[in-house]
């Protein structure tokens, strides 16, 4: 019988030094660092991510947002009958992924299924994190945990739609927008990915469906796909337009009310916070347009009823 709910994501620097370099230039640095492999050669890429974290105080709420979904999650299963230990392992900081399968291990855990804080499915994150699961598994001596179950894909559950149309309202209401008017216009930011990676994973078409399904909610008459957060010194193709580029052309367009919302985050992490929310709106302004980045999910309770829901049909 499952036991434990494992919930994997991409993690953000949170205070505790971690040592990897001397001296400490800070946690934000060693985050964006270790995103990029600690290559020398991306110092500048890194230096220039690293500030936005810095601006916004040098930490990220993403593992403290991340544990108060799953303990949501927890509650809400526990009203339902169903009592689950929570485990939360993060890709690129602590505690990491690994770390955590061990930990669990260690509780004795017999049986878990494991839920990926990914809206959408890429090479990167959903692949990633359940694969750096299995590698925490086979790093284990002796007897193991077994992994049952991974909670499905939720990018066009009911729930989650519901709960980005919500705060897409929200957001609207603090610049006086209205989806309906020929005046308003919604950018759904979703994180670039290389070019390459499209062919081998449904983050595209995933994204376009979520997007679709929102301005579908909302009776959005104008919107379009923006992926933000490209590396600026890369030299790939990545998932186009830009944020920057799509914001431009629905002012082009004729939009003065823009609503950012972030469909390709779950949490209000400093790619939220900072490269919707400061540079979005820097971009709409400069061209003339009144802009609002909508809250991402977060603990909205049509969410964590969704979450729910979808642990709860691995049950059993």
């Amino acid at each position: 019988m499952i036991d434990t709910l494992f919930i994997a994501g991409f993690g953000g620097p949170t205070k505790g030094c971690c040592k990897k370099f001397d001296p400490c230039p800070g946690e934000a640095y060693c985050f964006v660092s270790g995103i990029y492999g600690h290559n020398p050669a991306r110092k500048a890429r890194i230096d220039e991510v690293a500030a936005h974290y810095k601006e916004l105080g040098g930490f990220s709420r993403f593992n403290e947002i991340t544990e108060a979904q799953g303990q949501a999650v927890i509650a809400e299963l526990k009203k339902r009958g169903h009592n689950l230990k929570l485990v939360c392992g993060y890709f690129y900081w602590n505690p990491y992924i690994m770390d955590q399968v061990a930990a669990m291990a260690k509780a004795g855990s017999k049986e878990f299924m494991a839920l990926v804080m990914a809206p959408q499915q890429s090479a990167i994150s959903w692949d990633g994190y359940l694969r750096r699961i299995q590698e925490g598994l086979e790093a284990l001596p002796g007897e193991k945990p077994q992994f049952k179950a991974v909670v499905d894909p939720f990018f066009d559950k009911p729930g989650l739609i519901e709960a980005w149309a919500d705060h897409a309202q929200k957001a609207a209401k603090g610049i006086g927008a209205e989806f309906t008017k020929d005046d308003t216009a919604v950018i759904f930011s979703v994180h670039a990915v290389p070019q390459a990676l499209v062919k081998t994973s449904p983050y595209v078409k995933q994204a376009e469906a979520t997007a679709q399904l929102v301005a579908e909610k909302i009776k959005a008459r104008h919107w379009k796909i923006g992926y933000q957060s490209q590396s600026s010194d890369s030299k790939i193709n990545w998932t186009e337009p830009s944020l920057e580029q799509a914001i431009a052309e629905l002012v082009k367009a004729g939009a003065r009310k823009i609503v950012g919302v972030p469909i390709g985050f779950l949490c209000d992490n400093v790619e939220v916070l900072y490269d919707l929310g400061i540079e979005g709106k820097h971009e709409a302004e400069k061209a003339g347009a009144k802009f609002a980045a909508a809250e991402a999910v977060n603990t909205h309770p049509a969410f964590i009823k969704m979450l729910a829901d979808g642990v709860e049909a691995k049950l059993g």
